[in-house]
């Protein structure tokens, strides 16, 4: 009795107290029904049971109860079985829409591709126009504008410190700092060309510079610009390589799928590559193999004051300056020269002043007319996953590239079943609105 009060031991709901058939009453037949009456009759009219608290005896007492806590229960837990249900639904249409629509039929394959090539073309154009997500790392593959940007600079930078074979030198007989990138040999460029003068001599009148003498020195001058071009153009192909593997990864989802696209573009990469080193060694044999010529004006500006330096250093180097009274005996032997000095002199100062001119177009028509036409542009890679290719495309290469296989198939019908009970078990939690 003292446990039944929770006097003795105590819970905080406290104590429930029944009275079951017995053992004899069940061999006897006792139904259900009747263990309800003998149980109201006991607690009813047997001492001390009948001194209890009414709500805490009986079977129906005891069911009521449990039902409460049990309502209680669940009401304070729905709001996160639903919030769960939420949770769960979100993940599977997100699955869903990761491994896209069905592609059973051609139909439904080329709509598939389509949506790709679209959702690609996007995805090039902004990374050409430097347009990023601000989201996005800062030395990402997607950021390719950025990218060729560098890799352009280094190239300019690489032709201009070490395209030449020997550095020019200064009116002062100095290397010229913007020729000092490469690292210098044993042999003066004043040397270098002497010895080429000498050897070249043939029926030209003494201190005449030979044309061919000008165009071997260039050609041997420039040596270094094809593997430095090569090097460049290999590390652009090389960056859209690195953009399209990551940006394939984001717009398709199906991994076979994206192996046999990532396959097409990495096979129109190697060709663009080939067609741009083929347009390479093009544009080399016209600047290198040709005669040397120019409109750019530049070259005879800088020509003419290459040699007016050259003069006044050598009348500064007699100690002549403005404002000095001289004589004109000695302004002659301050500027005069021999022959051969002064075809060497001349030889340097073409040079120098037509290299200038030449590496600079060389550079620019390698990066506009070689990397972005045939890499970049629209022959190049990224510009072949495209709806109009997709277009193209017969059943059977639809099927091949797009094709969906059991496994997804499988996959999508069991989300798309989950999605619609969790549609109904979330219906039916509207309804209850607990």
């Amino acid at each position: 009795m003292r446990i039944a009060k929770n006097e003795d031991e105590h819970l905080a709901y406290g104590w429930f107290v029944v009275r079951n058939r017995t053992t004899q009453e069940i061999k006897e037949g006792v139904t259900i029904e009747d263990r309800h009456i003998k149980e109201q009759q006991f607690f009813s009219s047997t001492s001390p049971w009948n001194q209890l608290k009414k709500e805490q005896i009986g079977i129906a007492a005891l069911g009521s109860f449990l039902g409460r806590i049990l309502y209680e229960h669940s009401h304070s837990e729905f709001p996160a079985v639903v919030e769960e249900f939420k949770k769960l639904s979100l993940s599977i249409q997100s699955e869903l829409e990761r491994i896209g629509l069905p592609r059973q039929t051609v139909s439904e394959q080329r709509q598939f591709l389509i949506r790709i090539a679209t959702d690609y073309q996007q995805q090039v154009d902004k990374a050409l126009k430097g347009n990023y997500d601000p989201g996005i790392e800062s030395q990402s593959p997607i950021k390719l504008r950025m990218h060729l940007r560098k890799l352009s600079e280094q190239f300019a930078k690489s032709m201009t410190t070490r395209g030449h074979t020997k550095a020019f030198r200064t009116t002062q007989d100095a290397v010229d700092a913007e020729f000092a990138g490469r690292r210098s040999d044993s042999e003066n460029i004043y040397d270098w060309i002497r010895r080429s003068y000498l050897e070249s001599r043939g029926s030209g009148l003494p201190g005449t510079v030979n044309p061919l003498v000008l165009e071997n020195l260039f050609r041997e001058q420039s040596t270094p610009w094809k593997d430095i071009a090569a090097k460049y153009l290999k590390n652009v192909s090389s960056a859209v390589k690195g953009y399209n593997e990551i940006v394939l990864k984001t717009i398709v989802p199906d991994n076979e799928a994206r192996d046999k696209l990532a396959l097409l573009i990495s096979i129109r990469t190697s060709e663009a590559h080939g067609f741009a080193c083929s347009e390479l060694l093009t544009m080399l044999k016209g600047e290198r193999d040709g005669i040397l010529q120019t409109g750019n004006h530049y070259f005879a500006d800088t020509l003419s004051s290459i040699r007016q330096e050259r003069v006044l250093a050598r009348l500064e180097k007699e100690g002549l300056c403005d404002g000095d009274t001289f004589n004109m005996s000695e302004v002659m032997h301050g500027v005069h020269l021999s022959n051969e000095d002064q075809a060497v002199f001349d030889i340097h100062d073409i040079l120098k002043s037509y290299y200038k001119v030449a590496v600079k177009r060389f550079i620019d028509n390698v990066i506009v007319h070689v990397s972005e036409r045939h890499i970049i542009g629209d022959d190049g890679p990224l510009k072949l996953l495209s709806p109009c290719l997709i277009g193209e495309f017969e059943d059977a290469k639809l099927t091949e590239i797009a094709g969906e296989n059991l496994a997804i198939s499988k996959k999508r019908k069991d989300l798309v079943n989950k999605a619609a009970r969790l549609k109904k078990a979330m219906d039916i939690a509207k309804q209850v609105a607990l």
